[in-house]
Order: structure tokens, then sequence, then C-alpha cells
């Protein structure tokens, strides 16, 4: 074994223990003070390990994968190895939870690099695999970032050079060429998987180049030449995988807009999966789950308009209740997920019936209850792909549950540091809003409905209970990047920062949508902007021009200091005091923070308040979070 084997396989086993630390059970704790107690001391160890990561990575991966760093073929199969222990925590690719996804691709990127340079044509095939499976993996991630598509716009541009390699190895000669036939056969899957790099391309141009590729794909097995070069390859798994790629290309209400000629020939294809199916449905069950394709080509044919509303909903609505609740796999976020998703894209835009409207509201609560019973190495990230198109195609029910109630109560299950924080920053800048009020009610006219001092304090209560529900949305758009934001083992990498910074625009758009939250945007916007916008992001927002400039302002006190003076649930501090937070407010007065925040925090009783809910109310806050998340689990079971 090398140093660097031994040192690949701690980095491996030290995020594993990092993912087990940020996520605890909550099944061998005594109570609330021990969750936030164990959670203290189990960032402090993450902290530790991290620091460990951190040297590893920088002494011993990165300058293995400078450009013009030649590596020995020992170091390319132990680097393979990493990669692939790193893809997929159980090992496991159905698992769809990866340990380190973007170290991952950057070690994928080096050896198809160095594969492309000095490789046979065998270790191309095997390199260009896996970083195809990572720029897959990343642009379907990153697709969740509606507000910034150039992200996952560059991982598809990427994807679909490699995947062009593999397409273009399905020429006669070039397939005759590679002699394994077991390298023949993981050709023909990567030709096939380029095709879902399509997946979210809303451009017509794109659509049918998708659909063009997939014709390409379908000829394959029937023709004699590649049956002869093959004799033993299971086509039918081929057939039905591929076919998949037909059927998924509706998904979440025909977002992407196909044509009804298009629809046409998708629907031929539902016709073929289904008569497929037929032949051995014991078998197309334990490969697909027969129920969840079925579906799908209820699904075209209802898009097309072969298929009555009523006939798609009772199919849904029957999918639905044969699920099982307590299944987190693949399946079962389909099932539990994506089938209430879909009954959503039939309401949209609509009147609704009362029943329809419980019905969605029901849909809200057990789309919750399933987020909340979820291991906490469950798939989370294939569970974000559909939970992020729930947030973007909500629909609120008057009296049902809002927008915010769902959000909040998504990160609760999903994420629970964000809940915790999001909870305090509500609490802390209520506060600091409470005394702006009283003693400098000039800085709030301009806010709606308050054009003088006697206004401001006339509308007291309007004004702090929007502050309070402003700053609990304030992070809503953290929820689709869930899975970048729990990278705790080691140092952001400079995609990933760019990925963290695209939250504001993304909560302001969120927030947008909804007639509830609708006036809250503005300060998701500019939670990160410094006071005199000259810096922070995003760059192009001028928190001057907004009528809740001021509150803006206080909740990006509010968040800092959160952020600063936690010692629970954050591995890269010890937690700052109240004073060390004051004198950083004061060294950045006028500039990162509100020159009148000096003012409050010159108040005893500022600080004082401001001491009690950074200790007794964030103790307090962790203590219901615990309750929240024990009561959940407990009733799930």
């Amino acid at each position: 074994m090398t140093t660097e084997k031994k040192e690949f396989d701690q980095f491996v086993e030290r995020m594993a223990k990092i993912r087990e630390l940020s996520s605890p059970e909550l099944y061998d704790m005594d109570g609330a003070d021990d969750y936030s107690n164990r959670l203290r001391n189990n960032f402090e160890t993450i902290g530790v390990l991290a620091g460990e990561n951190r040297k590893m990575l920088d002494e011993v991966l990165y300058p293995l994968l400078e450009p013009d760093k030649k590596l020995s073929d020992e170091l390319v199969e132990e680097m393979s190895e990493l990669g692939q222990h790193l893809l997929s925590i159980a090992g496991d690719v159905n698992d769809y939870e990866n340990l380190d996804l973007p170290i991952m691709t950057l070690v994928a990127e080096k050896l198809a690099n160095n594969a492309k340079q000095s490789g046979s044509l065998e270790e191309k095939i095997c390199r260009y695999d896996a970083a195809l499976d990572a720029y897959y993996t990343l642009m379907n991630m990153t697709s969740r970032i509606t507000t910034y598509p150039e992200i996952s716009e560059k991982y598809k541009k990427r994807g679909l050079e490699i995947g062009q390699f593999f397409l273009g190895l399905l020429d006669k000669e070039r397939f005759l060429a590679i002699p394994d036939p077991e390298l023949r056969g993981l050709v023909l899957t990567d030709a096939r998987f380029t095709a879902a790099l399509y997946e979210n391309s809303f451009d017509p141009e794109e659509t049918r180049r998708n659909l063009e590729l997939l014709e390409r794909l379908k000829q394959i097995p029937d023709d004699p030449f590649y049956q002869e070069a093959m004799p033993d390859y299971d086509w039918r798994y081929y057939k039905i995988r591929l076919y998949g790629y037909f059927l998924q290309c509706t998904d979440v209400g025909n977002q992407r807009g196909f044509t009804k000629e298009q629809l046409e020939r998708i629907v031929q294809v539902a016709d073929e999966t289904e008569a497929l199916i037929a032949t051995d449905p014991a078998y197309f069950d334990q490969l697909n789950g027969n129920e969840a394709t079925m579906f799908q080509c209820a699904r075209n044919r209802y898009y097309l308009g072969v298929l009555p509303e009523e006939d798609y909903r009772r199919i849904l609505l029957k999918t639905y209740e044969n699920r099982d609740r307590n299944n987190f796999s693949v399946d079962g976020n389909f099932a539990n997920v994506l089938i209430p998703l879909e009954i959503l894209c039939i309401f949209k835009d609509r009147r609704m019936t009362a029943a329809d409207q419980r019905l969605v509201t029901q849909l809200y609560r057990d789309m919750n209850a399933y987020m909340f019973r979820m291991p906490s190495a469950g798939a989370l990230s294939f569970c974000l792909e559909f939970i992020a198109d729930v947030v973007n195609n909500f629909i609120e029910i008057p009296g049902g549950i809002t927008f915010e109630d769902f959000c909040l109560q998504t990160l609760a299950a999903l994420h629970p540091p964000t809940y915790i924080h999001s909870r305090m920053v509500g609490q802390i800048a209520t506060c600091l809003g409470s005394y702006v009020v009283d003693f400098r009610p000039d800085l709030l006219k301009g806010f709606p409905g308050c054009k003088t001092r006697q206004d401001v304090i006339d509308h007291r209560e309007r004004i702090l209970a929007y502050i309070y529900h402003a700053a609990i949305c304030h992070d809503f758009g953290k929820i689709p990047i869930i899975d970048t934001i729990l990278v705790y083992g080691r140092r952001l990498l400079e995609d990933e920062f760019g990925i963290i910074k695209t939250h504001p625009r993304t909560g302001y758009e969120m927030l947008t949508k909804y007639a509830s939250t609708r006036d809250y945007a503005d300060v998701a916007l500019g939670h990160h902007r410094f006071y005199d916008d000259s810096m922070g992001y995003p760059a192009d927002f001028y928190s001057g021009d907004s009528p809740y400039k001021a509150i803006i302002d206080i909740v990006q006190c509010a968040d800092c200091m959160d952020a600063a003076t936690d010692s629970v649930g954050r591995s890269y501090n010890k937690g700052k005091t109240i004073d060390d937070y004051v004198k950083e407010v004061r060294a950045g007065s006028g500039v990162r923070y509100a020159p009148w925040l000096i003012e409050l925090f010159d108040r005893e009783d500022v600080c004082r308040d401001m001491d009690y809910l950074l200790t007794t109310g964030r103790q307090e806050t962790y203590r219901d979070t615990y309750i929240l998340l024990k009561g959940v689990k407990e009733k799930g079971n």
C-alpha cells in the first residue's frame, strides 16, 4: 500500500464519520439537552477531522491533480478507487448519496485527462465513464438552482463532450475495435446515458436533439450487427432503460414543452414499453418498478390528450395510496414525492374544488412527514430533485399550509442546523427591531404604510411581525442546495462557494411567487449585502433602493450574529461572545454594518437581551427542535 493510498482511505473514513456526526440519530439520546450537547461535541470533532482533511487535500491530493503531474499506473488505480468511494456512501450507485461529489469530480477529471494524453482505448473508456457519471450528477444537482442556469449548463456541456466520445465508439468499425465485451457493454451504457444529459434542457432545439439522439439509440438493439457483436448482452435491460429516458421527457408537467408531434412519438414508445413489460413482468418489475413505468406511460398519454384527466388522476392516486411511506430509496422518493408533484402540476393555474384543495393540503403534510422520517444518511440528493420542483410549483391553499410553513418544515426535516439558524435569526432580528421601533423609529419611515415616526410607532406590531417572518424566510433559497451546505469536512471549492452564493437570489424568486411571502423577498435578496452596498452578494442588488432597507440591515446583522456566536452547529469556530461580535460590528460600522447598530449595542438592555437569546434562547431553540424531530420520528414509526 502506498502512502497516498493510506491517505485516501483515511480521508474516506473521515468523510463518512463527519456525515454521521453532522446528522446524529435521535433514538439513543437522553433528551433535548443531550441533543444540543451531542451536536456541540460532534461539531468539535468535525472541526478536528476537517483539519486533517484539509491537510491531506493540500499536501497529497491537490498536488496530484495539477495538470502537468504525471501519474503512475498504481496511483491511477488508487485514485480511481478513491473516486468510487466518494461517489456513494454504501458503494451502491442506487443509493444516490455521495460522500464528496466535487472532490470525486476533480479526481475523475484528472484521470480522464491523464487517459486522454497517454492512455489506451480501454483506459479512456473506464476513466471517461467515471467523468460522465460525475458531470451528470453535478448537472442534476445544480439544475435545482433555476436562478443561475449557467452553473448547470457548464456541467452539461462537459458531460456532452464526454458523451460524444462514447457515441463515436458506436461506429461499427470502432465498436469492433473494442476487444473486451464488458467494455463494449460500458460503451452502450454510457452512450445511452448521454441522453440523460438533456433532462434539464428547455430550449426547443435541445429537446429536438434529445429526441433525435434517443431515436438513434433506439435502433441499436434491433441491429443485427450489435446483436452479433454482443450475443450475451442483456438487450431487454438496454431497452427498458432507454425507453425510460423517452418517458421521463415530460417530467414535472411537461415543463420542457414537448410539442404534440413529439408527444405522439413518446407515446408510441410508451406503447412499446408496455408491450415489452408484458413479455416478462417479474423481470422488469425487479429492474424498474412496473408501477412507476406505467405511471410514466399514463402521464405522456395525458399530456398528448388521449388519456382523460379523470383517468390520469385515478392512476396517480392509486399509485400514491399504494406507496411505502418508509421507503427512502429512489423508488420510495418517486412514490412519496414525485407523484404529489405531478398532482400539483395538474392543479397548477386552474380553479380547484374544495376536495382538490383538501387533497393538496394533505399531500404537503405527507411530504413533510416523509422527509422527517428520512434517515440521516438517506437519499437526500435524489429527494431534493423533487422537493425543489415542489417548491417551484407550490400552490397556496387559503386556510391550508402556507409556503412559509412548508419550507420551514422542509428545512427542519432535511437540515436541522439551517432550521435552527432561521429561527434564531427570527428571534434576534425581532428583538433588535423592537428597539429600533422604540428608540429610532425614523429609520423605519418608508416601510409600507409608514410615512412618519408616529406611523412607525402606531404600526409597531405589524412591523415586528414583518421582521420576524422576513427573517424566518431569509434562507429558504438554501433548500435546493442543502447537499452543498452539508460539506463540513473541508474548505469549500470555488465552484461550491459560487453555489452557496446563489441562495439569496433563489430565495427572492421563491418568495415573490406567493402573496403570503412576496413582501419578504427583498430581505432574502439583500441579507448578504454590506450596509453600503460596496460588497456582498448578489452584486446587482442595491439594498438602498428598497423600502425595507433598515430591515435588511437588521436581518443581515442578526444573520451574522447567530453564525458568529453559534458554538453548537458550526465546525469552523468555537463561537464568539456577544462582546466579540459587537467589536466586529463597531469595526465594520458604516461599511458592512449599519452605523446606527452601534447605538443599539451601546445600550445595556440590548446587549442583555442579545446575550439571553444567544445562550438560553439558543438552548431553548435546540430543545424545541429536538422535541419536534423526536416527536415526528416516533409518530412515523
